[in-house]
C-alpha cells in the first residue's frame, strides 16, 4: 500500500514530462489573448480621458475594435509581438476578465456586492503571494522548483481547489452580475483541456500585468 502510495504521489508531483500545447495553439492564444486585454484597455482608456459621444461608432468601442485588429498585424507590426517579448502571453485569468469586463461595459450590468468582493480580495491576495513566490524562484532564494511544479497534476488540482474560495466565502444567492466568481475555474479548464497558454498551472492563473494590476487592487482595499 505504502509503494502504491509512494507511486501514486509521484505521478502527481512529475514534471519530467510536461503536457504542453501545440506551437501552433500557442501562438493563436498570443494573439487571441492580447486583442482582448488591448481591447479592454482601450475602452477603459476612452472611457475614463477621453467621455462623450462621437457620430456613428461610439468612440470607446471604436478603439477597442481598432486595437482588437491592430494585434493581428504581422510580425513587429503587432504590439502582440512586442507585448510578447517582454510578457509572453496574458494568462487565462487575465483574458477572461478582460472578456466579461467588455460584455459587462457592453451591456451595462451592475459590478457585484461587497460579499463578493471579499472573496475576491482573498483570491487577489493569494495570487499576489503566488506571484512573489514565483518572483523568488526565478531568482533561485526557494528552495524548491516552484515553477517547474507548475507542471504536475496536482498544482493544476490546487487552483481549482483555490478557486473555490468565492464560492466558499459568498454569503448570499448567486447572481448573473457574479460572474468573476466563474473565471479561475474556466482557465483551469482550458489549461486541463487545451493546456493553454503554456501547460503550468500558475501562468493559467497568473501574468507579469495581472500581478500588478492585483497589488493596486489589494493596496486600494485596504487603504479604503
Amino acid at each position: 500500500m505504502s509503494a502504491d502510495m509512494g507511486n501514486w504521489l509521484a505521478q502527481v508531483l512529475a514534471t519530467d514530462a510536461p503536457l504542453l500545447p501545440t506551437l501552433d495553439a500557442i501562438q493563436l492564444w498570443r494573439s487571441l489573448g492580447w486583442s482582448v486585454v488591448l481591447a479592454w484597455l482601450g475602452v477603459s482608456a476612452v472611457g475614463r480621458w477621453w467621455p462623450g459621444k462621437a457620430t456613428g461608432w461610439q468612440r470607446p468601442w471604436t478603439t477597442a475594435l481598432l486595437l482588437a485588429l491592430w494585434v493581428w498585424a504581422p510580425g513587429g507590426y503587432s504590439p502582440a509581438y512586442w507585448l510578447g517579448l517582454v510578457f509572453q502571453a496574458p494568462s487565462g485569468v487575465a483574458v477572461l476578465l478582460c472578456a466579461g469586463l467588455l460584455v459587462e461595459r457592453r451591456v451595462g450590468t451592475r459590478p457585484s456586492e461587497a460579499p463578493v468582493d471579499r472573496a475576491h480580495l482573498a483570491l487577489a491576495i493569494l495570487a499576489v503571494l503566488l506571484g512573489w513566490a514565483l518572483l523568488l524562484d526565478t531568482f533561485a532564494l526557494l528552495p524548491v522548483q516552484l515553477y517547474a511544479w507548475g507542471f504536475s497534476p496536482l498544482a493544476a488540482g490546487l487552483v481549482a481547489v483555490a478557486a473555490l474560495l468565492p464560492w466558499v466565502l459568498a454569503q448570499r444567492p448567486l447572481r448573473a452580475t457574479d460572474w468573476r466568481m466563474g473565471v479561475v475555474p474556466l482557465a483551469v479548464l482550458m489549461l486541463v483541456v487545451w493546456r493553454l497558454p503554456s501547460g503550468n498551472a500558475w501562468d493559467a492563473v497568473l501574468d507579469p500585468c495581472l500581478w500588478l494590476v492585483l497589488h493596486g487592487v489589494v493596496l486600494a482595499r485596504f487603504r479604503s
